[in-house]
């Protein structure tokens, strides 16, 4: 357990004040986006909202939000909800959702990074604090979602960590005992137990937290988008920023098919993540743009799902470093369609300056499809339909980014999520940095603000 403790979950959540450097420049150079983005071509893209149009001609605005995954869209929606008169606008790169938010493997969990994967990190007094709070979130996530009219799929029936490698049977024991002294609802399943439920049959235990579950990532970019429109925020699509020039009012250079244009902000919140190092030069020491793959299967029929024990649709990862990459476990979530989206077991970052997939999908999807057939034997071969790439946003640090910075403290950010806890802790940011901007306190940044 502690491998799983040292390398799948470390970090610390810090409310980091950093300086940050332009790269603006007064340059008639055409930015190529196609090296940085590509298209969102994962089983989730086809929920996604239709794409606004890009920008066409120069703004001034109080608050530019860059990126709209999660984060941004949370950002910009918490922000105008709060402060009705700003003027509030989201510039996307590509289309909302079209990373990390719109490929993510489904899951929804518990905790922060650091205090995630039933282990308990640098801030162990905390942890039962972080874990209601981000219970919180994922409940108020999903009412707030549902309000907009658009249903994101969400099943929260709980989250599991299957056992199957020996040696972290007593330490998760340890985790339990300890999580319930702190009055968290978590159990220990024995062999028995944690093959009724998840159906794996090499499971040896496993660790269930009734908090947690998966959502469909699509639709709830959708419902995220709709939530932020419905206040007044203004969303840009197609529209790439390309650096920024600090002072009371910063500007930025966007680009919209090759078309540049100005914008004066007031203030602006980074919500690239993996992005934010290659085309804002922010961060560039911490962030590390991370390829990790998706798969889906075809559904499967009534037999097929009753055949592998799989209850509750559970979401699940494992505890098995068996891929191409140590650092890297399996996920799985099930669809209401009976479709088992299973993701991991491969780390790749980018050596060149672009951001594209620099692997083989191929390589990737025959590792997945092993790991499948190990899991449950009796769908063996089951037919892939389909597996994507997406980009996340490592830290050198391993910890989450959240903070404000720059000459006049008009530069906020929230990103750096590291792992499986991604969907939750990204929405949750994006409220903490509208505390952050409103000059309100937030239990989170009494925790961590160093």
């Amino acid at each position: 357990m502690e491998a799983l403790k040292s390398k799948l979950f470390l970090g610390l959540l810090s409310l980091i004040f950093v300086n940050c450097s332009s790269i603006y420049q007064e340059t008639d150079t055409v930015y190529d986006p196609s090296k940085y983005y590509d298209d969102n071509e994962s089983y989730w893209s086809q929920f996604l909202p239709n794409p606004n149009p890009g920008i066409n001609k120069n703004l001034e605005v109080d608050v530019a939000v860059i990126g709209g995954g999660y984060t941004g869209l949370s950002a910009a929606y918490h922000i105008k909800k709060s402060n009705p008169e700003l003027k509030v606008v989201i510039l996307e790169a590509k289309r909302v959702g079209n990373g990390a938010s719109g490929r993510n493997g489904a899951l929804v969990l518990a905790q922060t990074y650091s205090e995630g994967g039933f282990v308990m990190g640098e801030n162990k007094k905390y942890h039962k604090e972080i874990y209601d709070i981000t219970v919180a979130s994922m409940r108020r996530l999903k009412a707030l979602t549902e309000s907009t009219g658009i249903d994101p799929g969400f099943v929260l029936n709980g989250q599991c960590l299957g056992i199957f490698n020996s040696d972290n049977i007593e330490s998760s024991k340890e985790y339990v005992r300890e999580a319930k002294k702190l009055g968290m609802p978590i159990e220990y399943w024995e062999k028995e137990k944690a093959i009724s439920m998840l159906g794996s049959p090499g499971l040896l235990g496993a660790v269930y937290d009734p908090n947690g579950g998966m959502v469909n990532p699509g639709k709830l970019v959708a419902a995220l988008k709709k939530l932020a429109e419905d206040v007044g925020v203004v969303i840009y699509e197609n529209t790439q920023v390309w650096g920024y020039q600090e002072g009371e009012v910063i500007t930025l250079p966007v680009y919209t098919n090759n078309n540049k244009y100005e914008i004066k902000a007031k203030n602006i919140v980074i919500a690239a993540n993996a992005y934010a190092a290659r085309t804002l030069n922010f961060l560039e020491d911490d962030i590390e743009p991370c390829h990790t793959q998706v798969a889906a299967t075809e559904p499967l029929t009534i037999e097929q799902y009753n055949s592998i024990g799989w209850k509750n649709h559970i979401s699940w990862y494992d505890d098995q470093y068996a891929g191409t990459d140590s650092d890297a476990t399996f996920h799985m979530v099930i669809t209401d369609d009976r479709r088992i989206i299973i993701g991991g077991g491969s780390v790749e970052y980018n050596e060149d300056e672009g951001l594209l997939y620099p692997g083989d999908i191929q390589k990737i999807q025959e590792q997945i499809e092993k790991r499948l057939g190990e899991l449950y034997p009796s769908i063996k071969g089951i037919r892939i339909e389909k597996t994507w790439d997406g980009i996340i946003c490592e830290t050198k640090s391993k910890s989450e980014r959240i903070g404000v910075t720059g000459r006049n403290k008009n530069i906020y950010y929230a990103l750096g999520y590291n792992g499986g806890q991604g969907v939750n802790t990204s929405f949750l940011f994006g409220e903490v940095v509208s505390k952050l901007f409103n000059g309100e306190d937030h239990f989170l940044l009494n925790i961590y603000n160093n």
